[in-house]
């Protein structure tokens, strides 16, 4: 390998040596650990939240009794998904219950992880955000139709809200809540002070509060250390939490989080 290659192969990795914190669960981050690996990054798993199950599952309970009057069910995260149809089987139901009910995701890793289980998914929209959801049904004719949201115990409103200005009457049931991780920070802070750190990403509000709340109130981000969020309803979390974002991207996905990751330091070398 001469010197040219040498310095063509690093061209293509412009996140060689950088230390990339992932704050989801270590359980969900294997695609974006790959991803990143892919660059050359050196990955630190720092998760701020744990998914649990909801308080209640009495909102969800009567709504899987009651499947055969809902003509939609939307997911908004493969989470959701997860502990929708692991509570489906433990009630006694599976898939063939569904076979009259459309399928919307919100995104295409949530529609991912319906379709691994044999089931269509019958609309993704143009935008992966609460609003974009909205939008997309704004096309479609859903006056009188019953809709089931199976979602984080604690979320914004906007879909239930948008749909039921459509004329859709939506029935929220609590699937999951997720909660901030008793993750010690003890290892982090010493990377952080020597400097291993270069940029800490949130792929959701949730991951935000959760780092908060392990670091504590009177914690200060060095000024070297950039954040990346996946989309603005992320930045905006931030934000308001007193941080200051560097990089969103327009593509609200993991990948999409990587790419803007590669091109922030493409042209910041």
């Amino acid at each position: 390998v001469n010197l040219r290659q040498m310095l063509n192969w690093f061209e293509d990795k412009p996140l060689f040596g950088k230390g990339v914190v992932i704050t989801r669960p270590e359980t969900q981050s294997e695609a974006f650990a790959e991803l990143l690996h892919e660059q050359g990054a050196r990955v630190i798993h720092f998760p701020t939240i744990r998914i649990a199950p909801p308080q209640s599952w009495n909102k969800l309970d009567e709504a899987l009794e009651e499947l055969a009057s809902f003509q939609w069910i939307i997911f908004t995260s493969a989470n959701g998904v997860r502990h929708f149809f692991l509570r489906l089987r433990e009630k006694g139901k599976d898939i063939r219950d569904l076979r009259n009910i459309r399928i919307c995701t919100i995104g295409p890793a949530t529609a991912d992880a319906v379709e691994a289980l044999g089931i269509r998914v019958d609309l993704v929209p143009e935008t992966f955000i609460s609003e974009g959801v909205v939008r997309a049904f704004e096309k479609i004719d859903i006056r009188g139709s019953n809709i089931l949201l199976p979602r984080a115990e604690v979320a914004r409103d906007v879909i239930p809200r948008g749909l039921e200005k459509l004329g859709a009457g939506v029935r929220i049931a609590d699937a999951y809540r997720t909660i901030s991780a008793d993750t010690d920070k003890t290892e982090f802070i010493s990377l952080l002070k020597e400097d291993k750190v270069d940029v800490i990403t949130f792929t959701s509000p949730s991951t935000v509060k959760g780092f908060l709340d392990i670091m504590g109130g009177d914690f200060a981000l060095p000024e070297r250390v950039r954040i990346a969020a996946i989309g603005p309803i992320t930045a905006d979390a931030a934000k308001k939490a007193g941080l200051r974002i560097d990089i969103v991207q327009d593509q609200y996905t993991i990948p999409g989080l990587v790419s803007s990751l590669i091109n922030y330091y493409k042209r910041n070398k």
